[in-house]
Parts: structure tokens; sequence; C-alpha cells
């Protein structure tokens, strides 16, 4: 008879090949929001700031820039000017 194992997905998700892939899909992604960042922005400062955490099973990127969604989505300058956003994490997304 057959049986259905209720815990595929965490057996699949800790296989040594599954979180290879993760990982490297992760650094993959990073990469390319690095290079976004690079392209608009004048100091590599805010391209910088992304960093890839990994977990047991998944991989986290953020940015430790603590302007980064201003620099990232855009905002006003002090001049009341607005300044376009890179749109870096978008990158990452597709």
């Amino acid at each position: 008879m057959a049986q259905v194992n209720n815990d595929i997905e965490s057996y699949l998700a800790h296989l040594p090949t599954v979180r290879r892939e993760i990982r490297a899909l992760a650094q993959e992604r990073a990469a390319r929001m690095r290079a976004v960042a690079t392209t608009r922005m004048d100091t590599c400062e805010f391209a910088r700031s992304f960093k890839v955490d990994n977990g047991s099973t998944d991989a986290v990127i953020y940015s430790d820039d603590p302007n980064a969604l201003s620099k990232n989505y855009g905002h006003t300058a002090p001049n009341g000017r607005f300044v376009e956003g890179v749109h870096a994490f978008e990158a990452g997304i597709s």
C-alpha cells in the first residue's frame, strides 16, 4: 500500500543540493541588486550594503544602509526636488 509522507517539503528543503541552489540563487540576486545600485549611485556605498543571510533552508537578502528605502524608492531632497530611486530591490526579484 502506498504511503504519504507528510514531511516531504521539509525533507526536500533540507537536501544538500537544494540548499546549495537556494544559496547560489540568493548570491546571484544580491549581485544583480548591487549592479543596479552601482550604476545609479555616485559611490558604491549603497551597493555594498546588500548582504545575504543564509538560514538552514532559506536565504534573506537585505540592506544594512539606514537610508535604503529612500535610495531604492526615491525621496524628496532638501531643496524640494524629487530624487528618483534606483529600484535595486526590484532587480533582485526579477
